[in-house]
């Protein structure tokens, strides 16, 4: 991971989505707000969920697990379970 990340800061690519700014470059303000994030994480969750994708997934998720996961990615934390 530390790897990664560090390829990350020389490609000059946000760790998270929270911190995503305008042309994609890393910004203390990303363009999707906080509020926005948390109002709209439920139907994100589940739109994934729908997805044709998500069912070659070698785990099946539930919409709760998968509202984690995009909150890991906004925040940039580890994903753990």
């Amino acid at each position: 991971i530390k790897y990664l990340r560090g390829m990350n800061d020389d490609l000059n690519i946000p760790h998270c989505i929270k911190h995503y700014g305008e042309g994609g470059l890393p910004a203390e303000e990303g363009i999707v707000p906080e509020d926005e994030f948390l109002k709209k994480l439920p139907e994100i969750a589940a739109n994934a969920i729908l997805d044709a994708c998500t069912g070659s997934n070698p785990r099946t998720i539930d919409p709760a697990t998968m509202e984690r996961l995009f909150t890991c990615i906004y925040y940039g934390t580890e994903v753990d379970f």
